[in-house]
């Protein structure tokens, strides 16, 4: 199977770990959705990272839906997130909000990287900055041991990681040490994992002039 899409994405970062975590070989196409749109356009209609390109051919897009297969390929022993039942719903509920501050990230991150500073809306930055700030709070709160849910690695430590990564990668100007200490010693915890090591961006994966 391939994977499509460069790792200084937090998405198609956490469908990377998730195939080495469980130790499913895969391929990487490091296309861009900037640089490479009509290659990635022929196999995603919406141009977005990332695409899982199976064996036989079928394309899978939305991390959502690739993680939820390869929980699937995997079996419910394995599952980073369980299958049924409230543990089920409370990984995904954390898991919910780190993408969901993941996209205000995003959207942090393009406002001050496509628009002119005489462009930059200084009320829709301050609005991205404090749903991304409400949603690594709300993580902080609920991180009272070494993983976020359950006792053990889950997919919700999966996905927060990445958001800290991505935030320290292209949102700088948080101090996720000093306002958010017990995410960035999950952050730290998970860096430090084979998986995570081997889905980090490359030097040449940046944001396009």
């Amino acid at each position: 199977m391939i994977l499509v899409g460069q790792y200084d994405s937090p998405y198609v970062r956490r469908v990377a770990i998730a195939l080495h975590h469980y130790g499913i070989p895969f391929e990487r196409n490091p296309i861009s959705v900037f640089g490479d749109a009509g290659q990635m356009a022929a196999i995603n209609p919406l141009v977005r990272i990332p695409s899982l390109i199976l064996d036989d051919g079928e394309v899978l897009i939305d991390s959502v839906a690739i993680l939820d297969h390869l929980d699937e390929v995997v079996g419910p022993a394995r599952a980073l997130t369980p299958r049924s039942g409230d543990a089920r719903r409370h990984v995904m509920q954390l898991t919910a909000v780190a993408t969901g501050a993941i996209d205000k990230a995003g959207a942090l991150v393009y406002e001050r990287h496509f628009h002119a500073a005489s462009a930059i809306n200084d009320a829709w930055l301050t609005r991205c900055r404090d749903q991304m700030c409400g949603g690594l709070a709300y993580l902080e709160g609920r991180l009272d041991g070494a993983w976020l849910a359950l006792g053990r690695f889950t997919q919700a430590d999966v996905t927060a990681a990445a958001l800290i990564g991505y935030i320290k990668l292209r949102v700088s100007d948080v101090d996720v040490a000093r306002a958010y200490p017990r995410l960035a010693s999950l952050s730290a915890r998970c860096e430090a994992m084979p998986e995570f090591a081997a889905a980090r961006p490359r030097p040449e994966e940046v944001m396009p002039g």
